[in-house]
């Protein structure tokens, strides 16, 4: 019983340590987008659903950064905030084209 409460209170006291700039702000690899051309409905259609998780995951990583930056933008979380708006914009732009091109093809 002693043994539990000594590794729960190292446990509480390490949780109030501080933690390294953007431990808590992670995003994973995008999705990638299939030929719209080529690719099979149910194959259209989960790619939809995956960009748009990965936009909320995307919002998630920029609200994070925010939080972190504290009102204070450093140039590396400047950075890093550009990075993910613009791997957002890109992929929906990405998956627009390829469904554009999957509808026409009647």
């Amino acid at each position: 019983m002693l043994i539990q409460t000594r590794s729960a209170l190292l446990l509480a006291s390490l949780a109030l340590l501080p933690a390294p700039a953007f431990a808590a702000c992670a995003i994973n690899t995008a999705p990638s987008v299939p030929d719209g051309a080529t690719a099979a409905p149910a194959e259209m259609n989960q790619a939809q659903d995956a960009v748009k998780a990965y936009i909320v995951e995307t919002q998630e990583y920029l609200s994070c950064l925010e939080a972190e930056a504290k009102g204070n933008f450093t140039p590396e979380i400047t950075a890093r905030y550009n990075e993910a708006t613009s791997r957002m914009s890109t992929l929906a732009m990405q998956l627009n084209s390829q469904l554009r091109s999957f509808k026409s093809r009647g």
